[in-house]
């Protein structure tokens, strides 16, 4: 019996992590995987009410799972949008907004549109579906080269496909550089831009540096 108790256990730590993922992708594939803990554990103690209901949200997690892997194969639209922070009311909003979040990749990052990490560069919002889902700024560094400073995308759209889209096909808009080059200060930067396709160059005191020529 207490085998079957760590079983019940599990179920509810997955379930329970769950709840606190803001990507709507893992919170049902592991809300799935604590449903399915459930179902063996209902099964054990004969309990059907447990393991009935807890079979009923595997089937709503798949159903949804699928829908969402639907939508996603769809071909989403996406756009380059030029702003100018130190002007766009909106930009501030949305870094005021996502600023904790913001510091977590970029932590020597500094808000002050006028004299921080923005001032005088070039920023652009990506664009999917309308929606504003990442924020980039640049500046030009030596000959064709583009110096990322800021490269973030909301929690809900970490897929990927925003860098995707800017680096093979949105940079053209900007035609100021073919090698983009970037620093990063954490791990979890480094590997993102490894991720979409970025190369370690070099070690300094502000972090690695990586490169990608498009």
């Amino acid at each position: 019996m207490e085998n079957i108790e760590i079983v019940g256990i599990l179920a509810s730590v997955f379930v329970a992590v769950s709840l606190t993922m803001k990507n709507i992708k893992w919170l049902r594939v592991i809300n799935m995987i604590g449903a399915v803990f459930f179902v063996v554990y209902g099964s054990v103690i004969h309990s059907i009410s447990v393991a009935g209901m807890n079979t009923f949200v595997i089937g709503i997690n798949i159903y949804y799972l699928v829908k969402l892997h639907r939508a996603k194969s769809k071909q989403d639209h996406f756009d380059v949008s030029m702003v100018n922070p130190a002007q766009d009311a909106y930009v501030q909003r949305f870094i005021s907004f996502h600023l904790n979040d913001i510091k977590r990749f970029f932590p020597s990052f500094d808000p002050d549109l006028n004299t921080g990490t923005l001032a005088n560069a070039q920023c652009c919002f990506i664009l999917r579906e309308t929606l504003p889902v990442s924020l980039l700024a640049f500046r030009s560094g030596s000959v064709d080269e583009i110096v990322i400073l800021l490269d973030y995308v909301v929690p809900s759209y970490r897929d990927y496909q925003s860098a995707k889209f800017f680096f093979e096909t949105g940079s053209r808009t900007i035609k100021t550089g073919s090698i983009f080059t970037a620093t990063a200060e954490v791990p979890s930067h480094g590997s993102y831009l490894k991720r979409i396709g970025f190369k370690e160059i070099e070690k300094t005191d502000k972090g690695i540096v990586y490169q990608k020529k498009v």
